[in-house]
């Protein structure tokens, strides 16, 4: 008889632990789901982590523009132009302006380039000393052995000059990375963590 009021205090005992889940559970339920979407809709400021994963990169290089096009898209305003090199490791760069007039284009590239306006920058054959800064965000260095080259892309933060590819006659991976740290001028650490590699056999 004596256990009885031990058990009955017991029981009660369970019930009041056992009682406040129920509540619990109900209240995450109402407020589980603005407290997610306030979460989730919160600002994050990414574009510091962008911009702070850049690298600047500096060249100066003398190239023979090969063949030039340009595609003005009046409906977008902006004009697409890309120049092909002969006798350069720097094989292509593209652009895309935010103006749709023929001269104003030539003026910005000149601009670009940091060539003179006097240069003709949209004829073919024009040979020009080319001296750019640009800040790279990614590098794929894509190494053909099949071919024996290697095209490297570099796709850049920059509001006008948006892509670079160049084209290295080695498939080493040591002489790869030598030359990208040779003529893109990036120090080694920076190639490390700015390039990626793909091979192709």
């Amino acid at each position: 008889m004596s256990l009885s009021p031990w058990l009955l205090k017991l029981r009660s005992l369970k019930l009041a632990f056992v009682m406040p889940v129920p509540l619990f559970l109900i209240a995450f339920g109402f407020a589980g789901e603005p407290l997610t979407n306030l979460l989730l809709s919160r600002y994050y400021r990414t574009a510091d982590k962008l911009q702070a994963e850049t690298h600047t990169l500096t060249m100066q290089l003398q190239v023979n523009v090969r063949v030039i096009k340009a595609e003005i898209e009046k409906e977008q305003e902006h004009t697409l132009v890309e120049l092909n090199t002969a006798n350069s490791v720097l094989k292509k760069l593209k652009f895309e302006f935010p103006v749709t007039e023929l001269g104003n284009v030539k003026t910005m590239i000149a601009q670009e380039l940091g060539v003179s306006a006097k240069v003709q920058t949209l004829q073919p054959n024009t040979q020009m000393q080319v001296r750019l800064a640009v800040k790279a965000l990614g590098i794929l260095a894509d190494i053909n052995k099949d071919q024996g080259l290697t095209k490297v892309e570099v796709k850049t933060a920059d509001s006008v000059l948006k892509q670079l590819e160049f084209e290295f006659p080695v498939t080493e991976l040591s002489s790869v990375k030598a030359m990208i740290v040779q003529e893109l001028g990036l120090s080694p650490e920076n190639a490390t963590m700015v390039v990626s590699y793909r091979v192709k056999n």
